[in-house]
């Protein structure tokens, strides 16, 4: 298996194993581009930013799903079942065997990105931003 295919893989595994059960439908790479500008982090050398849309199914008939509110009253497909979408960012080390072998999970909020700033913060400064997306690297240098 591809190494980009397993941190995928695992992603979508973590995505799924929640209360609500839901199908990946499909996974739709939007683009792949050098992170932060291609800049080095110690050992593990530069990180590649994947941004994609995971597509999913759910039933709103399994008794699993009756958490959500409302589920019954969604558009279904032919299936009979609701289908969403979600955004995807995926930072991985461009040589994943210099990665360390895990997955760091960012939990966002209403699509605010947490991690990198509770993390990787810059010295002296706020978080990351768009002129430096990275911080200080920490997570990345860890190989995460």
């Amino acid at each position: 298996m591809h190494p980009l295919h397993r941190w995928l893989f695992l992603l979508l595994a973590f995505l799924a194993a929640s209360i609500a059960q839901a199908e990946v439908i499909s996974l739709k790479i939007l683009k792949r581009e050098p992170f932060a500008g291609g800049q080095a982090f110690g050992d593990v050398g530069p990180y590649e930013q994947i941004t994609a849309v995971a597509r999913f199914a759910i039933d709103p008939k399994d008794v699993r799903n009756r958490v959500i509110v409302d589920l019954d009253l969604a558009p279904k497909n032919a299936d009979g079942k609701v289908e969403f979408a979600a955004d995807l960012v995926i930072l991985c080390p461009k040589d994943s065997a210099k990665g360390n072998g895990a997955i760091f999970y960012d939990v966002n909020n209403r699509g605010n990105k947490l991690a990198l700033g509770m993390f990787n913060r810059p010295p002296g400064g706020p978080g990351p931003d768009a002129k430096n997306p990275a911080g200080d690297g920490l997570l990345m240098r860890m190989g995460y």
